[in-house]
C-alpha cells in the first residue's frame, strides 16, 4: 500500500481557490449571498478547473509525476471543498439568523 501524499492534493486546492473564489464573488454580485455559496460548493471546482487548465496548464505535469490524474486531482478538490464550504455556509446562516431574527429559507 502506498502512501497518498495529502500535500500535493492540498497545494492544488490553493492552486485553485482563487480562481474559485473570484467565481464565488462574481456569483454573489450576480445572484446574491446564498445562491452564490451554494454555486461555491457544487460549480466552483469545475470552474476552478477549467480555469487552472487553461492558466496554469504546465502545472499539471508536476501532479502527472506524482501519479495524478486530472480526475483525482478534480474528486480531491470538490472533498476539500465540500468540507471548507459546508461548514462556512452553517456558521454564515447561524450568523444572519443570530442577526436579523428568523430567517425562513423555504
Amino acid at each position: 500500500m502506498t502512501k497518498t501524499p495529502y500535500r500535493a492534493l492540498w497545494h492544488f486546492y490553493k492552486g485553485i481557490l482563487p480562481f474559485v473564489l473570484v467565481f464565488t464573488v462574481l456569483c454573489a454580485i450576480i445572484f446574491g449571498p446564498f445562491i452564490a455559496f451554494a454555486l461555491f460548493i457544487i460549480a466552483g471546482i469545475p470552474v476552478g478547473l477549467v480555469v487552472f487548465n487553461i492558466v496554469k496548464k504546465q502545472e499539471f505535469y508536476f501532479y502527472y509525476n506524482l501519479g495524478y490524474t486530472k480526475w483525482k486531482l478534480f474528486k480531491s478538490a470538490f472533498v476539500f471543498n465540500t468540507f471548507i464550504g459546508i461548514p462556512i455556509v452553517v456558521i454564515l446562516l447561524i450568523l444572519i439568523n443570530f442577526i436579523f431574527g428568523d430567517l425562513r429559507l423555504i
